[in-house]
């Protein structure tokens, strides 16, 4: 088990690499969607609901080997928090907006704006994907405005 949560949380060793990790996972999480996007939103809410729920279990599962409280190279929760403001882009040919969602979700992700810095003391799972999410839900914002009221 301890196996599968490694591949799993590292997003099959994406999360190993030395360098920006996490812009991996959102790449990844942006490949994904892509993919399940063309397939039609229950899949992808579907698919989302039950990532979530892994990453939450495998994520507590691998904590408990770290030494770490937020390893760098778990970034299931970068996936989690990238597909967020990717739900409501319609079209995988919208790529300003798949770009404002990557910035947005990268920055906010990085600077950790209340809550984000309060739900990253969270203790094991809790603490390394609700951050991640806090992130999203704000770079979900960002996409909204530009959408709706931005676009020409």
């Amino acid at each position: 088990m301890k196996f599968l949560a490694k591949i799993f949380v590292t997003c099959f060793y994406i999360g190993k690499f030395p360098i920006a990790s996490g812009t991996l996972g959102s790449g990844f999480a942006i490949m994904i969607w892509y993919y399940l996007n063309q397939l039609g939103n229950l899949v992808l809410v579907s698919f989302f609901i039950s990532y979530f729920i892994f990453a939450y279990i495998f994520t507590n599962i691998y904590l408990k080997n770290s030494i770490d409280d937020d390893p760098s190279e778990v970034i299931s929760d970068e996936v989690i928090g990238q597909l967020i403001p990717l739900f409501i882009i319609n079209s995988v040919n919208d790529h300003y907006l798949i770009l404002v969602a990557f910035i947005s979700f990268r920055i906010f992700d990085i600077s950790k704006i209340y809550p984000a810095n309060k739900a990253e003391e969270l203790a094991g799972a809790h603490g390394v994907i609700m951050d991640d999410v806090v992130a999203g839900i704000y770079a979900l914002f960002v996409v909204f405005i530009f959408k709706y009221f931005l676009t020409l």
